[in-house]
């Protein structure tokens, strides 16, 4: 009798465990089945083998018991592989030829053509299926890029940064340009009589230039503290008032407030205001530059415990020194992975007379192995101040600022991969790495629908052959990427 109660039980059990199971049916789904799911809502891992379930571009399940199937679908078997959500780099400028000025795109139309219609698919190569633009764009610029056949998604900062008048980065156009060309400028009364009487001052104060950015789907502002360098006079930069303004005004708006700023000046002013972001990392640190490069002064040490307290987003953007270094000999060209993301006969033309114009420029006569001491030494302190945050609790957040001059070092898709790899020589732990490139990110700019797997997300997804948490190399061990509703091959998206 006992038997008889222990196997009716059995039976009871099983028939409820089955009747349990989810049951889904699909018109056009992807299941993707036993496969290592790598996702956080936090920035804490805890993989487990699993199964994904998606429909019509959307996540609809997600986790360790095997659904029941129905309708239309494709299986991928996922065993022995890893599954993490698509990389975010939270900034970019895709309205850009690396390496040309715009003299040059209209010289070689054919090359220019070439990199622009090759440029999203770089991204997507190197696992980037979500770019945030922080500089001046078109609409005509953003529909050019959302037509193509695959693209990541792409989100930005409106027209252009709201730069001071006559301030970073106006400064680099010719004045009879400059306005007409920065269009979110704002008003600086110190600058009045070097602004065109054309403007008027009321259309150029935060709160308007912010409305403006918002009206145009902007999900950030982006503005600029730079009092110069290389030799540059010295920029009028914003007050204190101005970027107060400009924060209550992007939060009154539902954006978040991204700021430029790379040494100790602009990163202890943006850090008293309390900025969302700082769009890159510490390296200029004015007149400790010279101290030991594993020496952390207390004054960079104290404006970065003070990012950490304030919870601060923190852009190390370490390719921006390295993308320049690069221009010093030819050993970056040959980097057989360059060959996969730009169209060859680019790549040809900067090993030219004209396509080095920018390095000549950089460096004139200065011997290779000065300009490798000297960013070296930058680099090192860059890399210190990232090591700091990442041991404290710094909100440290992906991104490249691809391309940061007319450099051709850094590329689409490319830098991105570069930049894993340096924050990882930064000693930056791995977890720490996918959680700045892929939730923390989602959470800095509000972008609810990625940067992580979960259930209502958007499918945007990577299968690694790699575990990420292990091996820094598993960004470029990507097998298959997922956007959208797409199933993709890494290898589709190489240069033909």
């Amino acid at each position: 009798m006992n038997k008889f109660l222990i196997l009716l039980g059995a039976i009871i059990v099983v028939v409820s465990c089955k009747s349990d199971k989810t049951v889904l049916t699909l018109s056009n789904g992807i299941h993707i089945s036993n496969v290592h799911i790598i996702t956080s809502e936090d920035g804490t891992y805890s993989p487990y083998v699993g199964h994904v379930v998606t429909e019509e571009g959307k996540i609809i399940y997600v986790g360790e018991e095997e659904p029941t199937i129905n309708g239309s679908f494709e299986s991928i078997d996922g065993t022995g592989k890893f599954l993490i959500p698509g990389l975010i780099d939270s900034h970019t400028h895709i309205t850009e030829v690396q390496g040309m000025l715009p003299y040059q795109m209209e010289a070689h139309g054919e090359l220019a053509e070439a990199f622009i219609a090759q440029m999203p698919k770089s991204y997507l190569y190197f696992g980037f299926t979500t770019l945030i633009n922080l500089g001046g764009i078109s609409e005509k610029q953003i529909s050019d890029f959302n037509s193509q056949p695959l693209h990541p998604d792409l989100y930005h900062t409106g027209r252009s940064g709201a730069s001071v008048a006559n301030g970073y980065p106006m400064n680099f156009a010719p004045e009879e340009f400059r306005f007409d060309g920065a269009p979110n400028f704002i008003y600086l009364e110190s600058e009045a009589d070097n602004i065109p009487d054309k403007f008027n001052p009321s259309d150029h104060t935060p709160k308007a230039v912010v409305e403006r950015i918002k009206k145009s789907g902007g999900i950030a502002v982006k503005s600029y503290y730079e009092s110069g360098f290389r030799g540059m006079p010295k920029l009028p930069v914003p007050t204190k008032q101005i970027m107060n303004d400009l924060m209550e005004n992007t939060h009154k708006n539902g954006m978040v407030l991204t700021v430029h700023g790379n040494s100790l000046e602009a990163h202890s002013f943006l850090t008293d205001v309390g900025v969302d972001v700082i769009a890159h990392g510490m390296w200029n640190w004015g007149e400790y530059r010279n101290v030991p490069s594993d020496s952390l002064p207390d004054e960079v040490k104290n404006v970065l415990d003070l990012q950490i307290q304030k919870q601060i987003g923190y852009t190390p953007t370490l390719t921006v020194l390295a993308g320049e270094e690069a221009l010093a000999d030819f050993l970056f060209l040959n980097d057989p992975q360059l060959k996969k993301v730009v169209p060859h006969k680019l790549l040809e033309w900067y090993a030219t007379e004209e396509g080095q114009w920018f390095a000549k420029e950089l460096f004139s006569e200065l011997p290779t192995e000065e300009v490798h001491k000297i960013y070296g030494g930058i680099q090192a302190q860059a890399m210190l101040a990232l090591k700091y945050l990442s041991d404290n609790n710094g909100r440290i957040l992906f991104g490249t600022d691809t391309p940061s001059a007319p450099t051709y070092g850094n590329q689409p898709g490319h830098n991105g991969y570069w930049e894993l790899k340096l924050m990882k020589e930064a000693g930056m732990p791995l977890d720490q790495i996918l959680a700045s490139a892929t939730i923390n990110n989602a959470q800095a700019f509000a972008l609810d629908s990625v940067g992580s797997i979960a259930v209502g997300k958007k499918a945007h997804m990577l299968l690694l052959s790699k575990n990420p948490l292990q091996d820094i190399e598993a960004y470029n061990a990507i097998e298959k990427l997922f956007v959208r509703d797409t199933v993709v091959e890494r290898e589709d998206l190489s240069v033909n």
